[in-house]
Formats: structure tokens, sequence, C-alpha cells
């Protein structure tokens, strides 16, 4: 859950600097994070897929309950008794001493590699490329 704590932080802080959130900071930076969390979520169950643990069905009528279930689940996870106000003071203390990065960047980065892992999973769930021969 670190990487995802980090990358509220990193979110929050570009919500704030966008001055689009003002109401409720906390969503800001849950945007962000609920589509890499997604990312993750369609990864891992490509991957269980490709193994033949599971067979899952990403149904067109289920994307709106879905989403609005995982942003729900995150919301009340950093709502709740402010713990998101902790976490945006603990990585503000640690990024005083620290190199500090644009917050987009580290965001990008973090959709590029999911995004990467969620192309290789599918690639092995589809036996294409280089897992053509398993």
């Amino acid at each position: 859950m670190r990487i995802y704590n980090y990358l509220f932080y990193k979110s929050y802080l570009l919500a704030k600097r966008s001055r689009n959130f003002d109401d409720i900071p906390a969503l800001g930076g849950l945007i962000f994070v609920a589509a890499c969390v997604m990312f993750n979520i369609f990864a891992i169950s490509f991957v269980l897929e490709g193994v033949g643990l599971i067979n899952v069905d990403f149904k067109e009528k289920y994307k709106y309950p879905f989403s609005f279930g995982l942003i729900g689940i995150l919301l009340f996870y950093y709502l709740y008794k402010g713990r998101y106000k902790r976490i945006v003071a603990k990585y503000s203390e640690r990024s005083k001493n620290g190199l500090q990065v644009h917050p987009i960047l580290i965001i990008i980065i973090y959709y590029v590699i999911s995004f990467f892992i969620m192309l290789i999973a599918g690639m092995y769930k589809n036996n294409d490329w280089i897992f053509s021969n398993l």
C-alpha cells in the first residue's frame, strides 16, 4: 500500500497546484490512484486467467458499478479518520530533505509501468509474442 500512498501524495500535490479540488482535496489525489489500481487489477486478472485459475469477463454493464465501488472503497480508505492528512504530512516531511520531483512525472512513470505490465499480462493470457510456445 506504500506505493499507492506515495502516488496519492503526488496526486494530491498535483490537485492542490491545479486548484480544482480545493473543496475536496482527497478526491483530487484519489482519481489517479483509482486508475492505477484498475490497471493493476486488470493485470492480475489477465495473469490468473492465463494460468487458468479464473475466467474473468469484463462486461460493459458492470463498468459503472465496478468503477464507483472502487472509488468508494478508496475514498473510505483515505478519508477514514483523516488518513490522507497523515499520509500527506508524512511524505511532506520526507520530501523536505530529499529530491523534489514534479508530481506529474511520478504519475506518468507509474502509469507507463502499470500499462506495460498489463500489456505483458494480456499477451500472456492470449499466448502471444514470447508466450506463444507456452
